[in-house]
């Protein structure tokens, strides 16, 4: 009986997940519940090239998770329950207290239940999905991987907000940022790849979700998300850095906080500019000379330079790699070169047939000329946390 790690990312109507074999970090299946609280549709990959996809009735998080187990029988990727050893949660926040992945203990629940305020969408259903899975399989060791732990090494002067600190301490407001087990692979992948025990980098994670980190010496220096993943670039749904006096102006104009908070988040970005999220859409509305369309590609790419340049300067031009990663950093060489062209300060030069191939776990996208290399990265966020799972365990050992 080989033993096995779930991995779980659990969202406010999905529940992502990935199971590894123990040790050789194998995957033997991936898959998804979605429209939960709705109807109900789980999909799965497994055995390399099988698929599964069907309806289900999914009115909570329970019957949800319920139905993974089952399908992961019924299928034979476990025979017995006892065979998961351990599930890695995925959590974006739970403050600054805890810096590394840890099991999921009442001390850690309550923290991560603490920061619902600071992450409703992502921290109350993550929470939830912990305690059922500690019911449904009480043997399995169970651990949280946080997102914003990997910036625990950012110094002050790129924490702290320039606000009255009285009212910042009382309310822990400070950056934490995000991604960071997505941070942490690429960190990883990139001293491998440059064959140096620690490196400098500039990687941009551009998903629907998107931020940029300066890494110095191989630990998060600066990062453009902040007390929540709505600072920062311009993203698929939400709108990054703004005037922080338009959402008072707002809600003096009678729009009630939760009307703002959902226009921000949900109805801004590229979503907002050009009606909407999806960089592939956005591409092929540019190549028809779709006007808002270029405008919206625009604004985009130069947000990400401005942090670019940034970062280099942060750095002192000390910079081994500009990474892109992610949905769109790792797929789109259309983006890449709309953000590299934006770059004026310093000499970037893209290789472009290299930009546009296809690659494996990562490509050099740049040409000898470029001040700095470019590369294109796939991360693998649930690698990391089967790893802090596993190191979990062994430490019980």
């Amino acid at each position: 009986m080989s033993k096995k790690i779930i991995v779980i990312n659990a969202g406010s109507s999905s529940i992502k997940f990935k199971i590894f074999e123990e040790n050789t970090y194998k995957v033997i299946a991936s898959g998804l519940c979605e429209r939960i609280f709705v109807d109900g549709h789980f999909s799965m990959k497994f055995d390399d090239n099988q698929s599964l996809d069907l309806d289900s009735a999914m009115p909570n998080h329970t019957k949800a998770i319920e139905c993974v187990l089952e399908q992961l029988k019924k299928h034979k990727i476990i025979t017995d329950f006892n065979e998961i050893v351990g599930v890695g949660h995925r959590v974006v926040l739970a403050g600054s207290e805890i810096t590394s992945s840890v099991e999921t203990t009442d001390f850690v629940k309550q923290k991560i239940r603490e920061h619902i305020k600071l992450a409703p969408l992502h921290n109350e259903p993550e929470l939830t999905v912990i305690e059922i899975f500690e019911k449904l399989l009480p043997h399995a060791i169970s651990v949280a991987s946080f997102d914003n732990t990997f910036h625990a090494t950012i110094p002050p002067v790129n924490y702290i907000y320039p606000i009255d600190q009285s009212i910042a301490e009382k309310y822990a407001i400070r950056r934490y940022g995000f991604h960071g087990n997505s941070y942490r692979y690429i960190n990883m992948q990139m001293q491998t790849i440059l064959k140096k025990d620690k490196v400098n980098l500039i990687v941009c994670h551009l998903g629907n979700g998107a931020s940029i980190t300066a890494i110095k010496q191989s630990e998060s220096y600066a990062t453009s998300m902040g007390l929540t993943p709505l600072e920062g670039l311009m993203m698929g749904t939400r709108c990054g850095d703004i005037d922080p006096s338009i959402p008072i102006y707002l809600a003096r104009q009678g729009m009630k906080n939760d009307e703002i908070d959902n226009m921000l988040n949900k109805k801004s970005g590229v979503q907002g500019l050009s009606k909407t999220s999806d960089m592939r859409d956005l591409q092929a509305k540019c190549k028809a000379n779709d006007s808002m369309a270029k405008l919206t590609m625009d604004m985009y790419a130069r947000r990400v330079a401005k942090y670019i340049v940034d970062y280099a300067n942060q750095l002192e031009d000390k910079v081994d790699a500009i990474v892109f990663t992610a949905g769109i950093g790792e797929n789109s060489a259309f983006v890449v070169k709309h953000i590299i062209d934006n770059v004026k300060l310093v000499k970037l030069v893209l290789d472009e047939n290299s930009l546009s191939n296809k690659y494996g776990d990562y490509k050099l996208v740049s040409s000898s000329d470029s001040h700095y290399p470019i590369y294109c990265v796939r991360t693998d966020e649930e690698l990391m946390i089967a790893q802090d799972v596993e190191g979990m365990i062994s430490k019980r050992k």
